[in-house]
């Protein structure tokens, strides 16, 4: 009788044990990615959209209150504006190959010198041309995963890289501590200190990412509103980008493919299943032992 308590109260423990497991390689709170986590983004350009924005020569003034140089929404049209496949035009796929460790400096110099804690991800990103795989290209980089809401504001350039597709690239992780009401305070709060156009920017903190707009002439000669709606997922990844303009969308860049099982959830599955088992061990053990007993 006494080893049948014994094992019921392992059993117990054992019960109560399982809905915790959580298991995790060492890495930030605020870090949702791990090394070996791909990607794949698709991007379309609506081009046949794109008359009424070429048109009211709006993109130079664009560039001049947003500027992105060779990452501004125009060049992106004109870059693909030979390509007759798509949309989508191109996948974009990421592969994390190393994370961390954290640091703390000056990652956006020389643009802003504030001291930023980050967690670096090393990955191999570009595009792949699914017509013209000979066109296909990747490179390795180094992105970054800022600790909190004010940094990744900053890593933004107070949104400047929402106006663009190519910007957004920049961006794909928010830290998971994100507060987006805070988020838009402060850049509301910095497009009331610039005056002018800015104030014309309206802001809206989602669940999961924020909207910009801007009311037709807001701009100085834009002749269409501006509506940008940027989402990420729980794990802190982009999903999807859209820009407008009026009604029409010129740009859609959305992440195709969830990310691969993390290897924090298959070690979770492992312990998990490893406890099941154990369980039903103990259960076989716990009826053999009664059967004999009695």
């Amino acid at each position: 009788m006494k080893k049948t308590k014994k094992l019921s109260f392992l059993l117990i423990g054992l019960l109560l044990f399982l809905p915790s497991v959580k298991f995790s390689p060492a890495q930030e709170s605020y870090v949702g990615v791990q090394d070996g986590n791909e990607y794949l983004w698709r991007l379309s350009i609506y081009k046949a959209n794109f008359g009424a924005f070429i048109m009211s020569n709006f993109a130079e003034t664009l560039e001049n209150l947003w500027p992105l140089g060779s990452l501004a929404l125009i060049n992106v049209y004109f870059e693909w504006l030979p390509w007759q496949h798509g949309p989508p035009q191109a996948h974009w796929p990421f592969s994390i190959t190393a994370m961390g460790p954290e640091l703390t400096g000056s990652i956006l110099s020389p643009f802003d010198n504030t001291s930023i804690t980050s967690m670096p991800v090393y990955a191999q990103f570009g595009w792949q041309l699914p017509h013209a795989p000979d066109y296909n290209s990747f490179f390795n980089d180094i992105w970054y995963i800022v600790n909190d809401t004010s940094s990744f504001l900053r890593q933004t350039y107070n949104l400047t890289l929402a106006f663009s597709p190519y910007g957004i690239m920049g961006v794909p992780f928010v830290p998971l501590n994100i507060n987006w009401t805070s988020f838009i305070a402060e850049f509301l709060t910095e497009m009331n200190f610039r005056g002018g156009f800015y104030n014309n920017t309206s802001a809206t903190a989602n669940s999961n990412g924020y909207s910009l707009s801007v009311p037709a002439w807001g701009y100085e000669n834009n002749s269409a509103s501006i509506d940008i709606k940027v989402k990420y997922n729980s794990r802190g990844v982009l999903t999807s980008y859209e820009f407008f303009y009026g009604d029409l969308q010129l740009i859609d860049y959305w992440l195709y493919t969830p990310d691969v099982l993390a290897l924090e959830d298959m070690l979770t599955l492992i312990v998990s299943a490893v406890i099941i088992i154990g369980i039903a061990a103990l259960v076989y053990i716990m009826r053999w032992v009664i059967k004999h007993n009695n």
